[in-house]
């Protein structure tokens, strides 16, 4: 019995020397970028990029004038640009505006055919060239 105790406690230490690692992967690191979005020829006022990476949170990065920058997550991304816009009145309240991205479909969520892939040095000439929803 006082073997077992002894063995016990000995893999106890053990397991809380070494802690417990998970199985799962690791997240990529980040890197920084930079760029520009043009939206049908010109300078995006506003809005939003995200970087998508596999099995990551998306990482967003405000546009303003044209511009963006911050981190991502560095790998293959696909990458989705949003600009909302007042939308038709909410259907369960009339008197708050559903909010639309005005940008077409092909640029954003599922279906987007932008990328990126970010260098562990990061990237500062990243261009997007969008179109309105028609």
């Amino acid at each position: 019995m006082k073997w077992f105790s002894c063995t016990f406690l000995l893999i106890s230490a053990i397991y809380l020397v070494a802690g417990c690692k998970s199985g799962g992967p690791s997240a990529p690191p980040l890197a920084k970028v930079s760029g520009t979005v043009n939206l049908d020829g010109k300078p995006m006022a506003g809005g939003e990029v995200r970087f998508n990476a596999a099995g990551q949170a998306p990482k967003t990065l405000e546009v303003k004038d044209g511009a963006f920058s911050g981190e991502v997550f560095t790998g293959k991304n696909v990458v989705e640009v949003v600009l909302e816009k007042e939308g038709p009145p909410h259907p369960m309240d009339p008197n708050t505006k559903l909010k639309v991205n005005v940008i077409s479909d092909k640029f954003w969520g599922a279906n987007s055919t932008l990328s990126a892939d970010v260098p562990a040095s990061g990237a500062s000439d990243l261009k997007f060239e969008v179109t309105s929803k028609k």
